[in-house]
């Protein structure tokens, strides 16, 4: 059974170098997860609380992008721009 993307709910910030946020993920009913830019021209130096491993595999496993790929070197203490 699909239930498409209904509801959506914030689980993190992204920050830059100046703990200023630069967006926010966005976790949905269906397991993706998605990002709001805010400021997409800073590059997001860390994720606010970081993602669990479990989360980001269920991820993964429903969709795998840049924006997972971002979210999992966050979380894992890295830096990087969205390309």
């Amino acid at each position: 059974m699909n239930f498409g993307k209904k509801e959506a709910t914030p689980i993190a910030r992204l920050r830059d170098a100046n703990d200023r946020t630069t967006g926010w993920v966005y976790h949905w009913n269906t397991s993706e997860l998605a990002i709001l830019w805010i400021y997409k021209d800073r590059m997001a130096k860390r994720i606010d609380p970081p993602l669990s491993p479990e989360t980001l595999a269920k991820a993964k496993a429903v969709t795998a992008d840049s924006a997972i790929d971002l979210l999992e070197a966050l979380s894992a203490g890295g830096q990087k721009k969205l390309e």
